[in-house]
């Protein structure tokens, strides 16, 4: 009995230490990477067809056909935040070209920061084509403090894209902070992501 319970108590021991070395290997953001790749998995199908695929025919209900927009109902908690999810679809032919992820941030040092970070996790997932790309990527991220975004009724925003991979897998991707419309002491970030060039 008690050498049974060393044991189990042995095995117990290396499972955590297993499961803890798991943890420190994945990504912070591992899980908002694998939303996106699950998404973009469905890019150019039709609408209906690609919410069969990811178990979601009846979000078709709620799309905008004028628009072009489906807000998704299922809200994704990484990292103690909250981030809502909304696909996008080409209103002429119904086929999806892109996914967004948003979360909102507090106006504040570590709002900025968490911002910062965010994007810039999502840069290195998703490496841009060239230095270049990168390159102004982060020095719009540098600029993500309390003198971009003014008080109402002066409005900020900070706004920049880059690509990812080539030809027909080619992913173009967006992040856009701006002043709240509803607090001054919120700023939304938003990641958008698409098999289009955005014009």
């Amino acid at each position: 009995m008690r050498k049974s319970f060393v044991l189990f108590m042995g095995g117990l021991f290396v499972l955590m230490l297993v499961t803890s070395g798991c943890s420190k290997d994945r990504p912070k953001y591992a899980e908002l990477f694998s939303q996106v790749e699950k998404h973009r998995a469905v890019f150019k199908q039709p609408l209906e067809e690609g919410l069969a695929v990811l178990g979601m025919k009846d979000a078709a209900q709620v799309y905008d056909t004028t628009l072009g927009t489906l807000m998704l109902d299922e809200k994704l908690t990484v990292n103690q935040k909250e981030f809502v999810q909304q696909m996008t679809a080409d209103v002429t032919n119904g086929k999806i070209t892109g996914y967004r992820i948003g979360t909102v941030l507090p106006r504040s040092d570590s709002g900025y920061e968490d911002a910062r970070e965010l994007v810039r996790a999502f840069l290195n997932q998703y490496k841009p084509g060239d230095e270049a790309e990168a390159d102004k990527v982060e020095e719009s991220l540098q600029s993500i403090d309390g003198m971009t975004f003014p008080l109402k009724p002066l409005t900020g925003a900070v706004e920049e894209s880059w690509t990812h991979g080539e030809g027909d897998d080619k992913l173009f991707i967006t992040y856009r902070m701006a002043n709240s419309l509803d607090s001054d002491k919120e700023l939304p970030l938003n990641l958008y992501f698409s098999s289009e060039e955005k014009l």
